[in-house]
């Protein structure tokens, strides 16, 4: 009976373990889509529309990503916090993209009027 007894203390105390114990915080995935959110922001994704919109789902997907460390859901948070990073990166590439694509337009503005002045 003895011998019963500590196999099923075994199997209840490894139970919690895996239902309490589960993975640590996320702490530098968390850290990592911030920075990224912050780049983003900085980049100027606010005046690019598609970029507006990948910023705005990076920073949902940080703040479900908070509320799931909170609810130590933390390889769910993991996961949002990446997905939040990658968004607030594409949000970064969609601006600077914007910002190069009208540079290029203002460029070409300039050759087109010193062809015209040159003739």
């Amino acid at each position: 009976m003895t011998k019963l007894r500590w196999l099923a203390v075994g199997v209840i105390t490894a139970a919690f373990t895996f239902a309490c114990g589960g993975s640590p915080k996320p702490v530098s995935q968390m850290s990592s889509s911030e920075a990224a959110i912050r780049g983003a922001s900085e980049a100027g994704a606010q005046s690019v529309p598609q970029a507006k919109l990948h910023l705005t789902m990076a920073q949902e997907q940080h703040d479900k990503g908070v509320a799931l460390v909170e609810d130590d859901e933390n390889e769910e948070a993991a996961a949002m916090f990446q997905r939040a990073q990658a968004d607030a990166e594409l949000a970064i590439a969609l601006s600077r993209a914007a910002r190069a694509a009208a540079e290029a337009q203002s460029v070409q503005s300039e050759i087109q009027a010193v062809k015209e002045n040159a003739q």
